[in-house]
């Protein structure tokens, strides 16, 4: 199995390491990733600027530029064959609800949606990221079961968004399928400056808001693995009120 393995969090992410040497045994593993941090680019793509792409080792490449272009980069560039599937991760930090908006997690995974198999995002839902060896071994599970069912009919281009506690594996409860939930109003950014120059930092992500049955707050707060099927196509004719005027 041919595995382009990237992230947001940058080359030198520890998890994103251990996830590639977890693999690179049995598989034809390449990790491709930002050279530095690039949480929250979603899926932007450089455009008007060359991408410098280094060779740190065997199969392993740090790419200047965006999650999305690291994506791009191992298919045209780096790779010498098409991978059959994008693992993105693992995130330090949820990547739940509104979270997939920006997140250049999910940004990887739904540039990659129209290989092989679906691609598959991770993410650590927890402020502290020690228990590596669970996370691994929960991503083999999810891995082995999109390859075990999704080999023979094609997906038109769903993705796996999987979110995991930071717990032992002992202490999980089991693996849930979900929805996105809702998130309130972020918190203000951070304001610094004078009277001709002003920066910012953003603010935190707003608190689980509304009803949350099913959704992946509800999972990892009960100590469960959240699994929930995205699909490129936003398309939601439901919501549409009234009709659209004529021209």
């Amino acid at each position: 199995m041919r595995i382009l393995i990237t992230n947001d969090d940058g080359i030198d992410s520890e998890l994103t390491q251990s996830l590639f040497n977890s693999l690179k045994n049995d598989h034809e593993a390449y990790l491709i990733a930002p050279a530095k941090d690039k949480s929250g680019q979603g899926a932007a793509i450089t455009l008007r600027s060359p991408v410098d792409i280094v060779k740190l080792d065997q199969n392993i490449y740090s790419v200047d530029g965006t999650p999305a272009d690291c994506v791009f980069m191992g298919l045209m560039a780096i790779m010498k064959d098409i991978p059959d599937i994008v693992i993105s991760g693992i995130n330090k930090g949820a990547n739940m609800g509104d979270d997939v908006i920006h997140s250049g997690t999910l940004g990887a995974a739904f540039t990659a949606r129209k290989l092989k198999y679906p691609p598959i995002a991770l993410s650590i839902a927890g402020k502290s990221f020690e228990n590596t060896d669970t996370s691994i071994h929960i991503t083999k599970l999810i891995f082995n079961y999109v390859i075990d069912n999704y080999s023979e009919e094609q997906h038109d281009g769903i993705v796996f968004n999987v979110n995991i506690p930071n717990l032992p594996l002992n202490e999980i409860k089991g693996i849930s399928l979900t929805r996105l939930g809702n998130r309130g109003i972020p918190l203000a950014p951070e304001f610094k400056g004078s009277e001709t120059k002003i920066s910012y930092k953003i603010g935190k992500s707003g608190e689980p808001n509304g009803d949350l049955s099913g959704t992946d707050f509800e999972a990892i707060k009960t100590g469960k693995v959240s699994v929930t099927p995205l699909f490129w196509d936003m398309t939601n004719h439901s919501k549409l009120k009234g009709q659209l005027p004529d021209v």
